[in-house]
């Protein structure tokens, strides 16, 4: 997503990926690649970090999805409780030389306070949001055979709802034949659960089904190949910072079916561009920590999954939906997430900071 970014830069900007001057400070332990890096360097106005933090005497812009990444360290690896981390940061994004905070959704920005518990009025003057932008695309999407509808799933399996689109597929297909699922997730990465039972019945479940195809793709493939043959795209997500990969499936003009947590209503609106499955009675954050589903709760599996089957039918039944939700897709994405957009609201936040930093 960075480099799509750097590549069509606001007018009089021009972007540059930094070599750090060290790489992760041996403080900081994080699942960040790269958390709390150096930087200060010549040739560069300003730096823009994106997700992690860093250390620098130059002014910078961070990035971020939510507060959460900010916090996303220990000290020394070892436990480190939140209220233990959280002054640190603070002073790190209070100083003068960090210029803004620019969060890719309202949702992300409300965690500063939700799970921050940021009340620094200085803090909270440079927080801002300005939505990641996507390419435009031509949705020119061609059928990989005859009437057959192709159904898109991608990432993390467990965590992202795998599941639940397996379990819908498999109700789907006794109606109807004219169905293909492609699953893009490997089983050695992207199969995180603590039930093993239900990691090796799931696994065989896809292994069996003829209709079914397994294994992540390279970027390229996934752009120019995968993504053009898709009808739907399914992602039931339990937690999500932003969902850029939803963004990418509307560009092309594909229906989504997801659940309305995070930002996903910012990016897609229900019965308009897409189905959101309603979760909010359900504590996501507490019951999915982390990146490995433990276990998974009958009622929440049954609730998503029956959401999921009822607007993966009304797609199936209805093709003229499914142009018409794709069209609304792409509209979103070529007007709030245009890079137009984006770039005029990085261009004034990065001319002010060199202003205000001259």
């Amino acid at each position: 997503m960075a480099a799509e970014q750097a590549s069509n830069p606001p007018r009089n900007i021009s972007y540059s990926f930094l070599d750090t001057v060290r790489f992760g400070s041996p403080i900081f332990k994080s699942p960040i690649k790269g958390y709390m890096s150096k930087y200060d360097v010549s040739g560069c106005d300003i730096i823009e970090s994106v997700i992690s933090p860093v250390i620098t005497q130059k002014p910078w812009v961070y990035s971020l999805a939510c507060y959460e990444e900010a916090l996303a360290f220990s000290y020394f690896g070892l436990p480190s409780p939140k209220q233990i981390r959280m002054p640190f940061i603070e002073w790190l994004l209070a100083r003068e030389n960090c210029k803004k905070l620019v969060f890719w959704s309202q949702a992300g920005l409300n965690t500063m306070s939700t799970y921050g518990g940021v009340s620094n009025p200085v803090i909270k003057a440079k927080a801002e949001v300005v939505y990641p932008a996507i390419r435009e695309i031509e949705p020119n999407r061609a059928k990989a055979s005859g009437d057959t509808v192709n159904i898109l799933f991608s990432g993390d399996f467990f965590r992202k709802g795998g599941i639940n689109v397996l379990d819908a597929f498999e109700r789907i297909q006794s109606r109807s034949g004219k169905v293909k699922l492609k699953l893009c997730s490997d089983e050695r990465i992207d199969f995180n659960t603590g039930d093993e039972t239900l990691r090796r019945e799931t696994l065989l479940r896809i292994e069996k089904n003829p209709d079914i195809s397994m294994g992540r793709v390279p970027r390229e493939v996934m752009l120019s190949e995968v993504l053009p043959a898709t009808d739907i795209y399914l992602l039931p997500t339990y937690n999500e910072a932003f969902g850029f990969a939803i963004l990418e499936a509307m560009a092309y003009g594909i229906p989504v079916i997801s659940t309305n947590t995070m930002a996903i209503p910012e990016i897609v609106t229900d019965q308009e561009s897409g189905f959101l499955i309603d979760v909010s009675q359900y504590d996501t954050e507490q019951m999915f920590k982390g990146y490995s589903v433990g276990r998974l709760p009958e009622d929440f599996r049954n609730h998503v999954t029956n959401g999921l089957s009822q607007a993966l039918e009304q797609l199936l039944d209805s093709p003229a939906k499914r142009q018409q939700m794709g069209e609304a897709g792409v509209e979103v994405s070529r007007t709030r997430f245009s890079f137009k957009t984006r770039n005029q609201q990085m261009g004034r936040i990065y001319e002010e900071a060199i202003g205000a930093s001259g």
